[in-house]
């Protein structure tokens, strides 16, 4: 059975660009914080998820993952990436993967919001490109997803500013 991947900011279009990337691949569902629909909630692909201010976001988001057999959890909100890069050994812990950059990298990263739709991107799993982008070796301190820069301009981390 193909793994079950939750991204953040489903509701938004580029969250549905990168779930279109990984489907053929993964189980895919959505979850946001923003008010989802009832009939998208219906489906089961979707999941209303908890504020990212909300005093226990990283504990409801990882026992939401936990009640629907997450493997791996792609936040796309950038609020959201830089909270829980310090929780990736709790979610660890319980079997479930976070696709984001190492703590480290974070300052040496450029990252974009919004990319446009003709920016290819690339997700990638500590340096293995799992869908889109070409098959060239990546740091293995990456995670998340990406847009191909230029042959020399490296990766830009893709988020949704939240």
């Amino acid at each position: 059975m193909a793994s079950r991947v939750l991204i953040t900011q489903g509701t938004r279009p580029f969250a549905q660009r990168v779930g279109r990337l990984l489907q053929a691949s993964y189980t895919v569902q959505f979850g946001s914080a923003d008010e989802v629909p009832a009939v998208l909630l219906h489906t089961g692909n979707y999941f209303q998820l908890p504020a990212i201010n909300a005093p226990a976001f990283e504990h409801e988001l990882l026992r939401t993952c936990m009640d629907n057999g997450i493997d791996t959890l792609i936040p796309l909100g950038e609020k959201e990436i830089r909270l829980l890069v310090r929780t990736q050994e709790l979610f660890a812990e319980y079997g479930i993967a976070i696709w984001i950059p190492d703590v480290a990298l974070f300052g040496e990263l450029d990252v974009i919001s919004h990319p446009d739709r003709r920016c290819p991107l690339v997700v990638l799993n500590r340096g293995m490109a799992v869908a889109g982008g070409q098959q060239h070796a990546y740091p293995d301190t990456l995670s998340g997803v990406f847009a191909e820069l230029g042959p020399t301009d490296g990766l830009a981390l893709c988020c949704v500013a939240d």
